[in-house]
């Protein structure tokens, strides 16, 4: 088969097949690098974000007031940033892109932890109160099979902080993360710019 004959078939594949049932589309590590080091993710910065990244935050602190954050695809450090005057007890951001990484660590935040791993293999040594998936859990290959794999590294009472932007499949993606765990609480952001992310706090318990 083709090189061009195989796009059309993944093409089709993922239209017809796995957006409906609510799969993620991953990007390649080289390919966020790239992105991160001309700028393409510098609008997490942008006032049009800044909204929901505050309503972000400022949730985690609602729910986990002084406990500990694992901010998955934490990116360029941006909500690590705008959590920084809630002094959390631990925050450990993680994500693939090495550039997004040096980014973070250029923000020189305090009492806050970067490592570059990708959440579809890494593994937590230790658990936490709050697990945060900011923009990047329609990254995953199988959002709810990621989901799933993180409840362990939850404390007991502990919650899943996620904000996605609407849009392509990702009604389809939220119910399969709804199938993992229950929303306890949610709210939707309208940005200057027309874009709309949903933000909700999902809770692993029965």
């Amino acid at each position: 088969m083709s090189q061009a004959l195989q796009r059309i078939f993944r093409g089709l594949k993922r239209k017809l097949v796995d957006a409906p049932r609510g799969l993620g589309r991953p990007i390649d590590k080289a390919v966020l690098d790239r992105e991160y080091a001309t700028g393409n993710w510098d609008h997490f910065f942008s006032f049009d974000e800044l909204p929901r990244q505050l309503v972000l935050a400022g949730a985690i602190w609602n729910f986990h007031r002084g406990g500990s954050v694992l901010d998955l695809g934490c990116g360029s450090g941006r909500l690590a940033q705008l959590c920084q005057p809630y002094r959390f007890a631990r925050y450990l951001g993680v994500d693939i892109s090495s550039a997004g990484i040096a980014k973070a660590n250029s923000l020189g935040l305090e009492g806050v932890e970067f490592l570059e791993a990708s959440f579809e293999t890494w593994r937590p040594s230790e658990t936490f109160d709050a697990i945060s998936f900011n923009e990047c859990i329609g990254y995953a290959r199988d959002p709810g099979a990621t989901l799933e794999a993180f409840r362990p590294c939850l404390k007991p009472g502990g919650h899943f902080f996620i904000s996605h932007h609407r849009h392509g499949n990702t009604a389809a993606q939220w119910r399969r993360l709804e199938a993992v765990a229950r929303p306890v609480a949610a709210t939707s952001i309208l940005g200057a710019k027309g874009n709309l992310w949903d933000i909700k706090i999902l809770s692993p318990g029965s």
